[in-house]
C-alpha cells in the first residue's frame, strides 16, 4: 500500500516534561488514548526507553484492528522522540515537543504504510478510510491527554 504521511499538532496546557513522559511511555496509553486496545511490553528498558519495544493493538473507528510492534529508536527528552513500527503498520513516528508559554506543542509526524492484507487488497477504497481513521484516532489521543493532564495535579509544576 502507498505510504502515508500524517502531521498532527497537539496543544496541551502542561509542562513539556509531563507531556513528553506520557507520549514516550506507551505503558501509559491505556489511561488516556482510547484507540489502543492493548499495550504489551516486549522489551522494557529504563528511561528514556531507547531500545524499548511494545506490541500495540490499535482499534479503528471503522471496526478493524491493526497489530504493530513499536520500538523507541531515538530520544532527546523532553524535545524529541523517534519510533519505528513494524507489523500491519510499518514506518516511522517522529514527535517534536516545544514549550510555548504554559502550553506544550507536540508535533507528531507519522510516516507509515499498511501491511494489512485486507486493507492492501482494497486500497482504492481503504486509502480515504485509513486517513480518516488516523485523524479520528489522533484526535482521541489528543483529547485524552489534554483531559488527563489539564485536569490533574500531575501537570502542576512543583513549587
Amino acid at each position: 500500500m502507498k505510504e502515508y504521511r500524517f502531521v498532527d499538532h497537539w496543544y496541551i496546557k502542561a509542562p513539556i516534561e509531563v507531556v513528553y513522559n506520557h507520549v514516550a511511555d506507551p505503558r501509559t496509553y491505556a489511561t488516556w488514548w482510547p484507540s489502543y486496545d492493548s499495550v504489551r511490553v516486549l522489551k522494557d528498558v529504563p528511561y528514556p526507553h531507547v531500545g524499548g519495544q511494545v506490541e500495540l493493538i490499535v482499534k479503528s473507528p471503522f471496526g478493524y484492528r491493526l497489530r504493530l510492534e513499536v520500538e523507541t529508536a531515538e530520544a532527546d527528552p523532553p524535545t524529541y522522540l523517534k519510533t519505528i513500527s513494524r507489523g500491519q503498520l510499518a514506518g516511522t513516528g517522529i514527535w517534536k515537543f516545544s514549550q510555548e508559554g504554559d502550553m506544550t506543542h507536540a508535533e507528531w509526524t507519522w510516516i507509515v504504510r499498511s501491511d494489512h492484507p485486507v486493507l492492501n487488497r482494497l486500497e482504492w477504497i481503504a486509502k480515504p478510510i485509513f486517513a480518516l481513521s488516523h485523524v479520528l484516532a489522533s484526535g482521541k489521543g489528543h483529547r485524552g491527554l489534554k483531559q488527563l493532564l489539564e485536569t490533574s495535579q500531575e501537570a502542576v509544576p512543583a513549587s
